[in-house]
């Protein structure tokens, strides 16, 4: 009696054990990329949203930014391709983006990937200094739905366990403007991604040559025949 009962415990703490850690394995995390960087007024610059699963299948993802709009202006977004629709993206000039991924019923999401891309643009009036773009999220309240979430296939449940915010720095030059490449002959202002002051490249300008040393010879020739030939005929006269 006691040898099944030392099974049965056993049993149910491997049990138990295992379940604990099939709960731990499916913890997906969302990141910025890049987390940091400094940009300077009036520059651009792109922000990617990484998922990662951990495994776990997927059946859909929230990512809800907050941002300073006194320096920032969120100006697009690109949605990426791990899931096939996209149904909520949105930019409250305000300060709030609102992104939405949805999988499709034959086809869970696994893995890591880029779920979207966020342009910005820095203020030219944006206070010098730091600024951040942090995810809306409550890791110590699962049930809550109004903020970034991942959701397990086939459940309800919210298995994002933790993200990463981007920490920036506005700097105090600005963008300028560059010819742009790859166009008709336009012009299209250009940032580096570092967000450095662009400097304007001076444009060097040739002259065509005057022609060649044997075109030259023979116009002398032919000028210093007709100069004799004026003579002769002065003589003659």
């Amino acid at each position: 009696m006691i040898k099944k009962f030392t099974f049965f415990l056993f049993l149910l703490l491997f049990s138990g054990t295992y379940n604990v850690t099939a709960v731990l394995a499916q913890a997906a995390t969302l990141s910025l990329l890049p987390s940091s960087g400094t940009f300077n007024k009036g520059c651009t610059f792109s922000v990617e949203i990484k998922l990662d699963t951990t495994g776990a299948q997927t059946d859909g993802t929230d990512a809800i930014l907050i941002y300073d709009s006194s320096r920032l202006t969120a100006t697009a977004i690109t949605s990426g391709n791990i899931y096939p629709d996209y149904p909520g993206n949105n930019i409250d000039p305000s300060g709030k983006i609102n992104i939405s991924g949805l999988a499709s019923v034959s086809s869970a999401f696994s893995g890591t990937g880029t779920l979207a891309s966020v342009n910005f643009t820095v203020k030219d009036n944006a206070p010098a200094g730091a600024t951040q773009v942090r995810f809306d999220f409550d890791p110590n309240d699962k049930s809550k739905t109004t903020d970034s979430n991942v959701v397990q296939r086939g459940t309800v449940s919210d298995i994002l366990s933790s993200v990463v915010n981007g920490n920036y720095t506005i700097g105090t030059g600005s963008c300028g403007t560059l010819p742009a490449t790859g166009t008709a002959g336009g012009q299209g202002s250009v940032s580096t991604p570092s967000g450095a002051v662009d400097v304007e490249e001076p444009i060097y300008k040739t002259l065509p040559d005057g022609g060649t040393e044997h075109l030259t010879l023979a116009l002398a020739v032919v000028g210093s025949a007709l100069t004799i030939l004026g003579i002769l005929g002065l003589a003659l006269l």
